[in-house]
């Protein structure tokens, strides 16, 4: 297995898992990781499919666990966590072995996705969160996770998030890779759901709008039921104890760590946003996606 340990201008490394130029993180229970992620465009697909596709840290959890309960029509909590069903932390034996309807997610790139999937028009959801909320979400996520071996500062990690040097790569990459896709292909059924959208500004109404794009049959109660359900706060209380405490530092599981919009007011120094935007405007100078910077 091609495990590198990547460094920063100060010399602290991230251990992830290389496959063909691109980082992933590594995972201790998938025999053959590698190769499992290099057959993923070659999974056969189902009619009823749904995939969930997002940058990592904008929401994953979130989103998947309200799709989860909108498609099996239970206002219940999904048991497991969604790397359970993430595409590329799972072997294609369980992906072909999950019942249907499946509700998949990935962090990969559109075109690294099963193109069964892509032919036949597997319903796809879109998450999109603020890049700035992402690079800090990803710092605390690196430092806490052990398998990283990370120990760097937050001061050289913002560099290391601009250049892409995390697992999935590069943000500006992934979101300009489906942002191609919706332009390629405007007719394919695709839903953009803005993480600040979910948290700010009316929840109920976006998941009525992603019941409607799954063509879910519910009433306001069910809506609503689902909404207070996959509250941040309710999730943070019922799905951490699911993670294994072993694979954090101090055995204590961080994946829901605040899911706030702005904390990256909290982190940023002028220079460091200024660094940002310079790096966000050459990148994104063609770029149509909305990104919310609140």
């Amino acid at each position: 297995m091609p495990v590198v340990r990547v460094p920063d201008e100060a010399g602290h490394t991230l251990t992830l898992l290389e496959v063909d130029g691109t980082y992933r993180a590594t995972s201790r229970s998938v025999p053959g990781h590698e190769n499992e992620i290099r057959s993923i465009p070659t999974w056969q697909a189902r009619d009823d499919d749904v995939l969930i596709c997002s940058y990592p840290k904008s929401g994953t959890h979130w989103i998947w666990e309200v799709v989860s309960m909108l498609m099996r029509s239970k206002a219940e909590r999904v048991p497991g966590v969604k790397e359970s069903a993430m595409l590329e932390l799972i072997p294609q034996s369980r992906f072909d072995n999950l019942p249907s309807p499946r509700v998949l997610n990935t962090h990969l790139q559109y075109g690294q996705v099963p193109k069964d999937m892509l032919n036949r028009r597997c319903k796809i959801l879109y998450m999109i969160r603020n890049p700035k909320d992402i690079s800090v979400s990803f710092f605390n996520h690196h430092t806490k996770l052990l398998d990283y071996e990370f120990t760097g500062s937050w001061e050289q990690y913002l560099p290391r998030f601009l250049r892409g040097d995390v697992d999935c790569g590069s943000w500006f990459d992934f979101t300009l890779s489906w942002e191609n896709f919706i332009v390629q292909i405007p007719d394919y059924p695709i839903l953009a759901v803005y993480f600040e959208d979910m948290k700010n500004s009316n929840p109920l109404r976006e998941i009525e709008r992603i019941a409607a794009f799954l063509e879910v049959p519910c009433d306001v109660m069910f809506l609503e039921r689902v909404a207070q359900l996959c509250n941040f706060n309710e999730m943070k209380r019922d799905k951490e104890p699911l993670e294994d405490a072993e694979d954090w530092r101090d055995g204590k599981p961080d994946m829901y760590r605040k899911g706030v919009v702005g904390d990256w007011k909290n982190w940023f120094t002028v220079g460091q946003n200024d660094l940002f935007d310079k790096v966000f405007s050459e990148r994104m100078k063609n770029s149509q996606t909305n990104v919310r910077f609140s």
